[in-house]
């Protein structure tokens, strides 16, 4: 054989052993990422992943992309239901709120927060009590002697719901809960006439009591808080509720710990940044929280017997 012939069989042997091999995993992340939102566009949940979502890009903490997909709907059944049904793939993201634990406790969810894998907490809110400027309410004591009230919220199992019967419970005000598709659903239909309260976050209705159309009532943090000095809490106002919304994500079961400790690692750095200092945590009088998976599951456990309580006083609790 000559060395030409030598060399070309040697050529073919090197291919088909390559072939034969098995393929290498690609490094993670490879591809895009998916992060569903329980609530609809410019909501609460809807504002914090994407600022996530612009600060991770800004600083180009991973090498791939992240959108953001709204599923609102079924006090966040829909997305909660969609993400765990995504068990095992770790190119997805998501948010939750107090309903997360909620509508499994109801069983009104098939889903709990024991299918999903908690990724990282980076913020806790508050809620402010508002109206709108036409009702003529001015205080909380104005609110209670109309004797009933329609309170909007984005599901009937959602925080917003929650604090509408705890706020009967408290006050003798009878609350009737309307709810919506989304934080923006429940804010047009304030300002329309529609309900006559809102608890929201800051960062969905500040713009509208900074223009006049909204008046704020009360917030249901323990200290009044900076961006709105002038308005008292619920207990400065003699109501005893106090409830904060915990800002957390989670992505779907059966991960590897490694790429667990990857994107934990990427939420750590957006928690940490002046970025996310500026542009939600000051906007929005936020407090800087940062738990990691671990201590979030431990937090997850706190949180689902919290509102099994609430939920067992109001008669709504049906999974024990």
């Amino acid at each position: 054989m000559t060395i030409f012939c030598k060399t070309i069989a040697r050529a073919v042997l090197f291919t088909g052993m390559l072939s034969a091999a098995p393929a290498v995993a690609a490094e993670y992340p490879s591809r895009d990422f998916t992060f569903v939102v329980h609530g609809s566009a410019g909501g609460g949940s809807d504002i914090i992943a994407r600022t996530v979502t612009n600060i991770i890009a800004q600083k180009k903490l991973i090498p791939t992309k992240i959108i953001v997909e709204n599923r609102p709907g079924g006090s966040g059944v829909i997305a909660y239901t969609y993400l765990a049904a995504r068990k095992d793939n770790p190119y997805y993201l998501g948010t939750m709120s107090g309903s997360f634990f909620t509508t499994a406790l109801s069983g009104d969810s098939t889903v709990s927060y024991e299918d999903f894998t908690p990724l990282a907490a980076i913020a806790e809110d508050p809620y402010v009590m508002v109206v709108s400027a036409s009702s003529g309410i001015e205080s909380v004591k104005d609110l209670v002697a109309k004797g009933h009230a329609n309170f909007g919220a984005t599901g009937v199992l959602t925080d917003h719901a929650l604090l509408a019967r705890m706020f009967q419970d408290k006050t003798g005000l009878k609350a009737s809960v309307v709810p919506y598709g989304g934080d923006g659903e429940v804010l047009a239909a304030l300002l329309g006439g529609h309900i006559d309260v809102q608890f929201g976050n800051p960062s969905e209705v500040l713009e509208q009591i900074k223009a006049g159309r909204l008046v704020p009532l009360a917030m249901t943090t323990t200290e009044r808080v900076s961006v709105l000095p002038d308005v008292p809490t619920l207990k400065e106002q003699n109501v005893d509720i106090e409830l904060g919304q915990l800002r957390a994500f989670v992505m779907p079961k059966g991960l590897k710990p490694a790429d667990v400790a990857y994107m934990q690692n990427v939420f750590k750095q957006v928690a940490d940044s002046p970025e996310w200092k500026a542009q939600y945590l000051d906007k929005n009088n936020a407090n800087a929280v940062f738990l990691d998976s671990a201590a979030l599951g431990e937090r997850f456990k706190e949180l689902n017997d919290m509102y099994r309580g609430f939920m067992k006083e109001m008669g709504l609790l049906k999974k024990q």
